[in-house]
């Protein structure tokens, strides 16, 4: 589904120039979800902006659902992609009401809102309502008025409304306190799962990243330094991990937190074929 071949991006930072992304290789098939972590600068958000199309690569190719886009615009790209970031206001429009945001999301690649009425409006208020928070009930409120949590709930309802082909998450629950983290972390799950969306989720949470999705891959300055399958990393303590960055020459103890249960995506993993196993590991 989604292929990163090759990737290479460097910035100019007065005279010195800052490679972001080295020679980066990634393949994830459809309904895959792989998490990415690695210390900052690391390249990972970098990595997100090349494949949504924010920046274009020096070298290499992104290929989605068959198709090379690496010179499509961000607009172009906007139907098969859905992004969250880590700032619960920024994925949605604060003064339109929750209804016209939905609306909107729904409507994706296609110009003017178009009337709400009958099956479509039912249709949204249904899907918004699967988020458990009551929102079915406020459609007329505008999303100013929401709560952080509910926001960021509302924003990835709205980027995987139209069951895009790709959805990048950058840190999404980072902002939120812990109980709405993992009540947003949830709803994220289960909309991934029953749209079988193909999924890179950036998380600076190494328990997170061994918890979710099947695939953990490991960024340091620009590189890709593991990528492990499910069979791989499902063994794996977040101490384990530690110690990998460390063998590879990261020492960054801000990485090490408190470990959290697993949230169903890595027991889910176990029953898919095809799994990755450990596919690279080098020296940074």
């Amino acid at each position: 589904m989604l292929e990163v071949v090759g990737v290479t991006k460097t910035f100019a930072l007065g005279a010195e120039r800052v490679v972001a992304l080295e020679d980066v290789n990634l393949a994830l098939g459809e309904g895959e979800v792989a998490t990415v972590i690695g210390s900052n600068g690391a390249g990972k958000t970098t990595l997100l902006n090349v494949i949504a199309g924010t920046c274009r690569p020096d070298r290499g190719r992104i290929k989605l659902a068959g198709q090379d886009i690496t010179r499509w615009p961000v607009h172009k790209r906007a139907s098969l992609i859905g992004r969250v970031y880590q700032d619960p206001l920024r994925g949605t429009a604060a003064q339109m009401t929750v209804l016209e945001n939905l609306a909107l999301a729904s409507r994706k690649g296609r110009r003017g809102l178009g009337p709400l009425v009958g099956r479509r409006r039912l249709a949204l208020r249904e899907a918004v309502a699967q988020l458990g928070m009551g929102l079915e009930k406020r459609l007329a409120e505008r999303v100013a008025h929401l709560s952080g949590g509910e926001r960021q709930a509302l924003t990835v309802l709205m980027a995987t409304l139209t069951r895009p082909k790709l959805l990048l998450l950058d840190e999404h629950t980072a902002a939120l306190d812990p109980a709405n983290a993992e009540r947003v972390l949830k709803i994220t799950e289960d909309l991934v799962r029953e749209n079988r969306i193909t999924t890179v989720m950036v998380t600076h949470r190494m328990d997170q990243a061994l918890a979710v999705g099947e695939r953990l891959v490991m960024m340091h300055k620009g590189r890709v330094l593991l990528d492990l399958g499910y069979e791989a990393k499902r063994g794996l303590r977040v101490e384990d991990l530690v110690a990998l960055f460390r063998k590879v020459g990261v020492a960054d103890d801000a990485l090490l937190l408190a470990e959290l249960p697993g949230n169903g995506w890595a027991a889910s993993a176990a029953a898919k074929e095809g799994s990755h196993g450990l596919v690279q590991i080098r020296a940074a």
